[in-house]
């Protein structure tokens, strides 16, 4: 995708966040917070020059659903584009500081996803404070990375 696309998804998807109630709606919620972190991360690898910022549509690792002249889309094989989950697919390059920040505080998020969602952990507010703490992580990265960036014209 492209950088503008994952920013205006990051500010949609905060602004639905912040209308759900992290304990009731916890897994709405959970997924509202991590899909926008992983859309964060993603501008910031592009902006990084890490990732290709591409009008294209990452699936698994190096294939890609890119638009066709004729208003379809075909699959492609490329390189790395969007990463799915922290490490999948690994970005090569060296990381900057503020991106292994970023990182770390995905990766605390994460770690709550299958526990809590596919387990039998009952979210709490300990949880989501802590996932509310990385998130403001996450956001600090993204604003600093993207300030200047526009949005408009994007496709999502």
């Amino acid at each position: 995708m492209r950088t503008a696309s994952h920013l205006d998804k990051f500010g949609r998807l905060c602004d639905l966040r912040s209308r759900l109630d992290p304990i009731d709606d916890f897994e709405l919620w959970y997924w509202t917070t991590l899909t926008a972190s992983t859309n964060a991360y993603n501008a910031s690898l592009h902006l990084a020059g890490l990732t290709r910022d591409d009008p294209v549509f990452s699936t698994i690792p190096g294939v890609h659903v890119v638009p066709q002249p004729d208003g379809g889309y075909a699959r492609e094989l490329r390189g790395l584009g969007d990463v799915s989950h922290l490490g999948w697919p690994p970005v090569d390059g060296e990381i900057p500081d503020d991106i292994q920040d970023l990182e770390i505080a995905l990766e605390v998020i994460e770690e709550h996803r299958d526990p809590c969602l596919r387990g039998e952990r009952r979210p709490t507010r300990h949880i989501v404070d802590e996932c509310e703490r990385q998130f403001a992580r996450i956001a600090s990265v993204l604003a600093t990375r993207s300030e200047g960036h526009r949005t408009e014209g994007t496709v999502s």
